[in-house]
């Protein structure tokens, strides 16, 4: 039977083999599309369909994997992201990082929804795709180079048009937490994709500005787009991110209602934070970087003061790094921190694993687990030591070969109970928002099957009795979230909350629908997200579907984890947040009952319709269509 016409999507994934440098376009059906749509969703599907469990993450049998989605590549507000996965480096689990900026619709306009990376090319390669041509591209001499080098090379040689996702020295050396930094300064940041990346020799994928696929009723999604923009305004959150200098410029204020992250964790506040102030980085030269067809303007470019040698390219800051290279160092200087992230765009490093790393590594020197001879000395606050360390981890130096492993690893090679203060969990490093005083975070960071995210779920401050937002409650009602709660309590009332966000925002990063646009808390309702699905697909489709898909890619990935070996034994916070109580500010004792924590964890299988071991149940594969994962 011939199948109905397609829109929004080109239905294709490109299969990029780098052992022999050969590639195919593979057509799947409609239902496989309806079934798992784009983003992480699909890409999990393929690892489990591709790959045979226990493969090496930085080995050639990895897949690596940029995934649009259905309806995600399109001109309106919050269709901007792609997602990148493969099995990480860190977790030994399914990776997944979502990522703003044009590089999405480069990726619709391609001629594929899904593009993958098999094998490892014998030498160093980039890739072209423009008008479903694909080059294999010799980047020998491009091996070794920045990012902003190799970008300004890639655009006079094949235009100014050219969209690139390129890979640093972190990437080529294998640090676990190397990124991925798309257009010279969106990162695709979370889970070692640039490690992935560099043990395939593939230094680049490059896309020519190709045209995306039309959609079913651009009158529909222009409507939308129009209310969005006309209440940017109004919602009090949404305008803090469209504002200068946005939400980087958070921590000033997080510590008067939550509590900071400070020293790995061990501390909670910081002398000096006057310098992270919103008056001091609108000092700074920012700009708004922005989506295609998102007036949000969430990203800004912002470049420190004396910084003539940086790459005035590579400035883009997204929400973590003035916490995580921050207070979590000890560091409040404005411009040192701006130069960290500048950096890390450069090398294409994580800045939240390098944080962590580095906070890890200050504070066994501090405790005297690590000592002068185990390298140089790293004390918090000290500025030079970090930019020091950075180097070497990027280019695996001394002690910065260890932390190049991440802390769980650095952990098990340094010994003498180092582990104790390796902020991580399933071998993630943690972000910089406190889960002792925020439990939907707290879950969020245990049960998540990439890992500790700060964008896993809303945050319990929004919800707050106290302080959360003024709008909060009003597209949560929808959801069954009818009353605030406290931020730090735990217990059956959080659990079913946390379910309803997690899902979301896990149906968010399947369609690649951005987060800093939608429900619960920003502009777009749940009906605006089905409406927007049925106006770029022509799907008759609902809320309910939407989801139904954030479910389905939470069963996947626990289904994908358990298959690795990445089992429930994980899904447990670091020993601090139970047995050290937050020591001042508004927060001061609060501390998570490990217990209750843990018994929290079990409700939420359940309400997930998982076993006691956190593995979905026969039925519930079979409610997803799933149950070809029934073993």
């Amino acid at each position: 039977m011939q199948q109905p016409q397609i829109h929004g999507y080109n239905g294709k994934i490109l299969f990029i083999d780098l052992n022999d440098l050969t590639y195919k376009f593979e057509e799947r059906n409609q239902n496989f599309w309806r079934q798992y749509v784009g983003g992480g969703l699909a890409a999990t599907f393929l690892l489990y369909e591709q790959t045979e469990p226990g493969i090496d993450p930085l080995g050639r049998d990895n897949l690596l994997i940029f995934a649009s989605s259905v309806v995600a590549g399109q001109a309106a507000p919050g269709l901007a992201r792609f997602t990148t996965s493969a099995k990480s480096p860190l977790t030994g689990g399914i990776g997944e990082t979502r990522t703003e900026g044009p590089f999405g619709a480069a990726i619709k306009g391609s001629g594929a929804d899904i593009v993958v990376f098999k094998g490892k090319a014998l030498s160093p390669v980039s890739v072209l795709l423009d008008k479903g041509k694909v080059t294999f591209i010799d980047s020998s001499a491009w091996w070794g180079k920045l990012i902003g080098e190799t970008a300004a090379t890639i655009e006079e040689e094949f235009g100014p048009d050219s969209h690139t996702a390129i890979i640093g020295p972190a990437g080529e050396n294998l640090v676990r937490y190397a990124s991925i930094v798309t257009d010279r300064t969106y990162q695709a940041s979370r889970m070692g994709m640039g490690a992935v990346m560099g043990s395939k020799n593939l230094k680049a994928l490059i896309i020519k500005d190709n045209l995306a696929p039309g959609i079913f009723d651009n009158s529909i999604l222009d409507r939308i787009s129009n209310d969005f923009s006309k209440h940017l305004i109004t919602n009090s959150l949404s305008k803090w991110q469209f504002d200068a200098p946005g939400f980087s410029c958070w921590v000033y204020l997080h510590g008067v209602d939550a509590a900071l992250c400070v020293n790995n964790y061990s501390k909670n506040s910081i002398e000096n934070l006057d310098s992270l102030s919103k008056e001091n980085f609108l000092k700074r030269r920012i700009k708004d970087l922005g989506c295609p067809g998102c007036p949000n303007n969430c990203i800004k470019s912002i470049h420190p003061d004396n910084s003539d040698d940086l790459d005035p390219h590579a400035n883009g800051i997204h929400q973590e790094i003035t916490g995580t290279l921050g207070p979590n160092i000890g560091i409040t200087d404005l411009d040192i921190i701006l130069r960290f992230n500048n950096l890390c765009n450069q090398y294409g490093l994580d800045p939240t694993s390098l944080g962590f790393s580095i906070s890890f590594a200050m504070e066994l020197f501090e405790k005297g687990i690590l000592t002068v001879k185990d390298g140089d000395l790293l004390t918090f606050g000290d500025e030079k030591a970090v930019l020091e360390i950075i180097n070497n981890i990027t280019f695996r130096k001394g002690l910065g070969d260890i932390l190049a492993e991440g802390t769980k690893r650095a952990s098990a090679i340094i010994g003498k109970g180092s582990v104790h203060y390796a902020m991580q969990v399933k071998g993630l490093e943690l972000v910089p928002f406190e889960p002792r005083s925020q439990t939907n975070l707290a879950l969020g960071y245990a049960v998540a099957p990439v890992g500790p995210r700060y964008d896993i779920c809303e945050h319990d401050w929004d919800f707050d009795t106290r302080v959360g937002w003024d709008h909060t409650l009003k597209l949560c009602r929808t959801m069954g979230i009818l009353d605030r709660i406290p931020m730090n309590y735990i217990g059956p009332e959080k659990v079913k909350i946390f379910k309803q966000l997690i899902t979301i925002w896990s149906a968010a990063d399947a369609l690649d629908m951005c987060i800093f646009a939608i429900a619960p808390t920003r502009l777009l309702s749940l009906p605006q997200l089905a409406q927007m699905l049925h106006a770029v697909t022509g799907w008759e489709t609902s809320d309910h579907e939407i989801m139904r898909i954030g479910e389905r890619r939470l069963h996947l990935m626990r289904m994908y984890n358990q298959r690795e070996g990445l089992t429930s034994d994980e899904d447990l916070l670091p020993e601090r947040f139970y047995s050290e109580p937050i020591e001042d500010g508004p927060r001061k004792g609060d501390v998570i009952e490990k217990e209750s924590f843990h018994q929290s964890i079990r409700t939420f299988y359940q309400m997930m319709g998982w076993d006691e071991n956190g593995i979905p149940l026969s039925a519930t594969l079979y409610d997803h269509g799933l149950e070809g994962l029934i073993c």
